[in-house]
């Protein structure tokens, strides 16, 4: 049994924004103010980094930021639940839907999520795609910790509260910075150039597997399959 952790942005869904502007939404209602959130780069990142980085900024201490998380998560749930939508141009990365209708016909292969979005964001976000939430038995999410780095650990976790047996990992993002979390944890990495970075940048990362998207079913099942053909 393998696991694998689907990073969302630039790898199962293309929000067009809207994330950016869900945050700074809340960001606006819970602290009056978004910090310099224009020119600032959310890939490869984790909502909690960018809250930090943001507030910071603005001279708020890290104990009044934390005191505020709640507050601002809940904002960010209300304000997805408004903004996330197919209307809005969120929409699934190439080959997605039917990717994942082959892996979750598989027995030997369980799906989870390691993405940089907050817990209660990122469902909202995959069904506005499309893309059906409950798929994923597992999540290590942006609101779990501030260093990506931190979050393969969260799920490997969780993996075990459930006992869900596996053999191995695979962490699957579009970010220079999921292939480092992978390798920081120990585990395979597989990079599609389908978010900012080009193929080129991410191959310089040395991911374990490199993929222009995800829309060659046969090869993605091939890297992560004992047994492909099954």
């Amino acid at each position: 049994m393998q696991l694998l952790l689907f990073d969302i942005d630039g790898t199962l869904v293309h929000a067009n924004g809207t994330g950016r502007d869900v945050l700074k939404l809340a960001l606006l209602e819970v602290f009056g103010h978004a910090g310099p959130i224009a020119g600032y780069s959310f890939a490869g990142k984790v909502d909690l980094q960018i809250v930090f980085d943001l507030m910071g900024a603005t001279g708020l201490d890290p104990a009044t930021i934390h005191q505020n998380l709640p507050a601002l998560f809940e904002k960010m749930v209300l304000n997805g639940q408004r903004l996330f939508s197919a209307e809005n141009g969120v929409r699934p990365c190439p080959g997605v839907p039917e990717l994942l209708d082959q892996l979750t016909l598989r027995r030997d292969l369980i799906l989870g999520l390691l993405t940089g979005n907050v817990e209660g964001t990122a469902p909202l976000k995959l069904a506005s795609a499309g893309i059906d939430p409950t798929i994923f038995r597992l999540g290590a999410y942006g609101s779990d910790a501030a260093n990506r780095d931190d979050l393969p650990a969260v799920a490997l976790s969780r993996a075990a509260a459930l006992n869900i047996q596996h053999t191995g990992t695979i962490i699957i993002g579009d970010t220079p910075a999921d292939i480092q979390c992978a390798q920081v944890a120990g585990v395979t990495s597989i990079a599609v150039a389908t978010g900012f970075y080009s193929r080129e940048q991410l191959a310089a990362c040395q991911p374990d597997y490199l993929l222009d998207d995800l829309t060659d079913i046969p090869a993605f099942l091939s890297l992560v399959c004992p047994d492909a053909s099954a």
